[in-house]
């Protein structure tokens, strides 16, 4: 396994968030691949990561970023999307180049991530989200890969109570979520498989309150963050993006993917969509699943950036 060192990006709150990064072989500069965790916003941890991510500096020759965030519903998507852009920055500024030795490529950065990680990807890729919680976008960045992404929370996945969860056969207990479910709880950038915390997203679905852990009190739409409505109105583009999505994920509907590539193809932007037959949510974390076609659409957009 490849060795990741871990910085500190941000202490929003005074809550500090932090970044592992791996830098392949070698002395020359390597670009940046960042990936982003999945968990609906409400759980997660940056150094559970699928294996093609653990490899992908030593086989692919990028310098390899795992970043948090802040959990909703203790802040909500306004603060995560700051979260991120500050995460963006830093990957781009000096000091990120002084940590690495300047070996890193900061014209060539590339964002990614999984199921609500790829939703981040493709916020920061298109800016869509950004400016309505008064955010200026970061600049765009070289490439973005999205992994079976959430792309619109007013989908009626989200919006449409399951008892019991659909995917699950079984109810998820309220009780031991409360200390997660209150907004007024500690502020935190990250949370263990073994937490309780990692039913949030189970509990979620189960009683269709994404739009509520995320933005209540915030002033925001929800409508403000549908990738493929933001594409489609012709106010945001994408760089080149390649997303992926297994079609019998029941976690996250593959039509979220289907919607993003029909929005992008008519307004003739740069996205190649691979629809994995057979395969459901998570399916990247199986062993033996390299993922390189995606570093080929990677590696090959990068080149003419």
């Amino acid at each position: 396994m490849a060795e990741f060192k871990t910085v500190t990006y941000a202490s929003p709150d005074g809550v500090d968030i932090g970044l592992d990064y791996s830098l392949p072989p070698g002395t020359g500069k390597a670009p940046i691949l960042v990936w982003f965790h999945g968990g609906g916003l409400l759980q997660g941890f940056r150094k559970v990561m699928p294996p093609h991510i653990q490899t992908a500096s030593a086989k692919h020759g990028f310098c390899v970023v795992t970043a948090d965030y802040r959990l909703a519903p203790q802040t909500r998507l306004p603060g995560i999307l700051a979260d991120i852009k500050a995460c963006i920055e830093y990957l781009r500024s000096p000091a990120f180049a002084s940590e690495t030795g300047d070996r890193v490529d900061q014209s060539k950065l590339v964002v990614s991530g999984g199921s609500a990680g790829g939703w981040l990807a493709l916020m920061l890729a298109s800016g869509i989200g950004f400016k309505e919680c008064g955010i200026e976008p970061p600049a765009h960045p070289a490439a973005c890969a999205a992994i079976y992404p959430i792309t619109d929370i007013t989908d009626k996945f989200w919006t449409t109570p399951q008892h019991p969860v659909s995917y699950l056969g079984y109810e998820i207990d309220r009780i031991p979520l409360y200390p997660y479910l209150d907004p007024s709880a500690p502020k935190t950038s990250y949370s263990l498989p073994t937490d309780a915390r990692s039913q949030m997203y189970h509990y979620m679905v189960q009683e269709a309150i994404e739009q509520q852990l995320l933005l209540d009190g915030a002033g925001v739409s929800p409508a403000s963050f549908r990738i493929a409505a933001g594409i489609g109105s012709g106010k945001f583009v994408l760089p080149p993006t390649y997303i992926t999505h297994g079609t019998l994920d029941d976690k996250v509907p593959p039509r979220q993917s289907e919607e993003v590539a029909k929005a992008a193809e008519a307004a003739g932007l740069p996205v190649e969509l691979e629809l994995i037959e057979g395969a459901d949510h998570l399916f990247d974390f199986d062993e033996g699943v390299d993922m390189n076609d995606m570093y080929k659409f990677i590696k090959s957009s990068i080149s003419t950036s």
